[in-house]
């Protein structure tokens, strides 16, 4: 059962070298719907492989309660948000790989410029509300764990072609034993890119991940080692269109934009133990990550003109359109003003510690009682290093002028932490009792060269929660829970600043019998204080990056419905459907004016930006087991630029449609071919105006693929896998 952030199945003791340890969550795939307290998701093995998505924000466009902020088209730094919680760069959830936080400097720099390839994952589990305060720092909205490639002994590999020279290529092989185990894994995902740019030039991206986990599971224990680089080179960049540029050609990419360039790499190392007597279960986890990145790309002018405004109020006289045809490379550069700032943004960033969590179960005739313990003990830090050139535009091309480059921004942040979480179920006839409490203990600094000091910060949050879940038949039960929300504050922050948190609540119920299945909950969080944090993702000028802001007192509520079933046809056919709601409302309760680009002048009422009313989703499928034919259809209303009220004018962003569909068949006994085709309907509408003009959805793509799999059989991932 799960409230109050944790879960444990009612089923004989796991796997000691299971990196989940026996958690139950609600699966909305094609496989079995396990019964939980409180609002989780699974997104499981064979939705991956049906749709072979390489974008993290299209794999989460079905989970209700799960909002994102499109911007590169590709989700290689997504934005992503839970119940309301602030998109931008993901800041405001819990990101983990195998349950241990992935986020570069998830305290000191929580940003997600760092997310693993959807494509080597086997499930991606969304925890909301009191479901997600078991993981921390961030709980104000939920958390997201990505499950990797358990070992196994196999082999397999796919590869896949599309449009805009898009390449793939996924291989796995492993080998097991009676007491070890090997496992190999490596992706390489290549594309020319959507957009066009002006005097031509590559807009796309290679990435390539190799993980490595290697198993001894001596009696009792079970000792695993997970080794993992990643690599990204693309040509990205942070500058959007106008309106009218984007009505008449939505993938154009400006001149000044030519020289965007980023790189990074990732190392990740993890030692896990694990071992279990009578009825207690310990795990424990020492990681070590380290990611650099260099970014170079268009700040803005010397003159300091706001490029988001610029470009969303799409000037057709005056100096704003001397500004937007230099962008566009129409006009030349005719003055120190009109040079333009690209500016390069080399960031170290570094995450250290290790976590125990040990369970102990007592099973009584009529009362039983399962208590879990957590420790972690954490460090990471970043360091920033900013520079940027001045350039002129001069025939259509950047130039440098010569003028001596300018550093921008020198910091080092640190935070160190030690988080504490003990949840408690005690389960009575038909009746779960959950109470549970986490305590984070935060020590930041951040020191910035050539500016004072203000020390080191120590903040404490003790979190508590209760929840209480009824099952009165077999296939039902309800819940309800409260807890308390909390998301840190950035280091080196002056005082008046204060942590963002929140008293969340949750109630609903659940339904599951045969294949059917349904799922109804209702939330509401009360944001004691919501806070914003500048980053250039969200349109805020480059000195101001790392700067956080009190954005006050915010009410959001909501409902949440889920359904599915597999009805089963003539000649071995099947016909699976499920279909997802969600409505999300929010309502500023202070009024104040923020200089976080985001949030700007702020009346009682407004709404929150990029959080979209209503969300759904529906899938069809109809399978055989030679073939198998699958169409999806996600949708969203409008969304807010910024802080304001509804409905949504042109500086907005429109609501959004999109029509994916996937067919595959064997053609042997272990090969079998795919075709995916994602907004197979067309659309162009704008997905984000952040930071600097209008951005489009990513276009339609078709894609191609042959799978080969030797040595397991695993049904589950149909005839695709």
């Amino acid at each position: 059962m799960l409230l109050v952030g944790w879960a444990w199945a009612q089923e004989p003791p796991p796997d000691p070298g299971d990196p989940v340890l026996g958690a139950e969550i609600l699966v909305i795939g094609e496989g079995e719907t396990t019964r939980v307290a409180g609002s989780a998701f699974e997104v499981d093995e064979e939705v991956l492989t049906t749709f072979e998505y390489d974008d993290i924000e299209r794999v989460l466009s079905g989970v209700p309660g799960v909002s994102t902020r499109g911007e590169d088209g590709y989700g290689l730094r997504p934005n992503i948000g839970i119940r309301g919680a602030n998109s931008d760069r993901s800041a405001k959830l819990t990101l983990m790989e195998d349950q241990v936080l992935l986020a570069p400097a998830p305290y000191a720099a929580p940003a997600a410029y760092y997310f693993p390839m959807t494509t080597r994952m086997t499930a991606v589990e969304v925890f909301k509300g009191p479901a997600a305060t078991r993981f921390g720092p961030q709980t104000v909205g939920g958390a997201i764990n990505l499950v990797t490639r358990p070992i196994e002994a196999g082999g397999y590999g796919d590869v896949a072609i599309g449009l805009n020279q898009t390449l793939k290529a996924h291989a796995w092989g492993g080998a097991t034993g009676d007491t070890a185990g090997v496992l190999v894994e490596g992706v390489w995902l290549q594309t020319r890119g959507f957009k066009e740019l002006d005097g031509g030039g590559d807009t796309g991206f290679e990435r390539s991940e190799v993980m490595v986990k290697g198993r001894l599971t001596p009696p009792g224990h079970g000792l695993e080692l997970k080794l993992g680089f990643a690599h990204d080179a693309d040509r990205e960049t942070y500058l959007g269109l106008t309106r009218a540029d984007w009505e008449v050609t939505p993938y154009r990419r400006y001149a000044a934009s030519a020289l965007g360039d980023m790189a990074w790499q990732r190392t990740q190392a993890e030692l896990a133990w694990s071992t279990a007597a009578a009825e207690v279960e310990l795990r424990t986890v020492a990681y070590h990550h380290y990611f650099t990145r260099q970014w170079f790309k268009l700040n803005g002018f010397a003159s300091g003109v706001d490029l988001h405004n610029l470009l969303q109020s799409d000037p057709a006289s005056g100096q704003g359109a001397v500004y937007t045809a230099i962008l566009r490379g129409d006009e030349d550069s005719a003055s120190s003003d009109q040079a333009l700032l690209l500016g390069l943004n080399d960031r170290r960033f570094h995450s250290t510690g290790v976590q125990s969590t040990a369970r102990w179960e007592v099973v009584g005739d009529e009362v039983s009682s399962t208590l879990e313990g957590g420790v972690r003990v954490h460090m990471d830090h970043v360091v920033r290093k900013h520079s940027q050139d001045t350039f002129a535009m001069s025939s259509g091309e950047l130039v440098l002028t010569g003028a001596e480059a300018e550093t921008t921004l020198d910091s080092v942040a640190t935070a160190h932490a030690v988080s504490a979480n003990l949840h408690e179920d005690l389960q009575i006839g038909i009746t779960h009792v959950l109470p549970g409490v986490r305590t984070e203990i935060i020590r930041s600094d951040r020191v910035d060269e050539g500016a004072e000091a203000l020390g080191p910060a120590i903040r404490v949050a003790t979190l508590p929660g209760m929840g209480l879940l009824v099952a009165p038949l077999d296939t039902v039960n309800v819940f309800g829970g409260a807890y308390r929300g909390f998301s840190p504050v950035a280091p080196g922050q002056p005082a008046e600043v204060e942590p963002e948190t929140s008293w969340n609540y949750e109630a609903g119920g659940r339904w599951t019998e045969g294949d059917a299945r349904a799922e109804l909950v209702g939330f509401f969080n009360d944001y004691t204080n919501l806070t914003g944090e500048c980053t250039f993702s969200a349109g805020c000028d480059s000195t101001e990056v790392g700067q956080q802001y009190n954005g006050g007192r915010v009410f959001i509520w909501g409902a949440e419905a889920v359904v599915g079933h597999t009805l089963m046809l003539p000649g071995a056919w099947t016909l699976p459907v499920a279909a997802t709601y969600a409505w999300t409302t929010s309502s500023f309760r202070t009024a104040f004016d923020s200089d976080f680009a985001q949030f700007g002048a702020v009346a009682v009422g407004d709404s929150l930006p990029y959080v979209a009313e209503h969300q759904g989703s529906a899938r069809v499928g109809a399978e055989h087991p030679k073939v198998k034919v699958t169409v999806g259809l996600t949708g969203r209303s409008g969304m807010l630029d910024e802080a304001g009220t509804f409905p949504v004018s042109e500086l907005d962003i429109p609501p959004l449609w999109l029509v994916d569909a996937a067919v595959s068949g064997h053609v042997g006994e272990r090969v079998s071919l795919y075709a995916t085709g994602t907004n197979l309907n067309g659309t162009t509408a704008i997905t984000s105006w952040r930071p600097f003009g209008a951005r489009p959805v990513a276009p339609r793509q078709v894609m191609l693929g042959v799978k080969v799999q030797t040595g397991v059989d695993r049904p589950d991932r149909g005839p695709a896998g």
